[in-house]
């Protein structure tokens, strides 16, 4: 059985208002201390996602529901996203003495 939350929007432009929004927000995942940063990989049908306070980034896969390790230590990557050729870009606040992640290595 799928974990789900009821969800609840507050309108804050009338102009938003017929958009809605889904009823239910799905958990994927319980673990994380402080989770940010979620960027989708369509083409391998999987969602990475920081845990800072742990340095470590993780894995959902689509198809198995699976939550797995990405990168450890992440560096304490904070954000991510793709460029047009799928790509993970990394947004981070490294700590001192950590070294700055790469920001061109594809992760597909």
């Amino acid at each position: 059985m799928t974990d789900t939350i009821p969800t609840e929007f507050e309108v804050l432009d009338e102009r938003m208002a017929a958009v809605g929004g889904d009823t239910t927000i799905e958990i994927l995942y319980r673990g994380t201390r402080w989770g940010e940063g979620p960027v989708y990989f369509p083409a391998g049908r999987f969602l990475v996602w920081s845990d800072i306070p742990n340095d470590r980034m993780l894995r959902w896969d689509e198809m198995t529901g699976a939550v797995g390790p990405f990168r450890r230590p992440s560096h304490y990557v904070n954000g991510n996203t793709l460029d047009r050729e799928g790509r993970r870009f990394p947004a981070s606040r490294a700590r001192a003495g950590s070294p700055a992640p790469s920001t061109t290595a594809p992760s597909r």
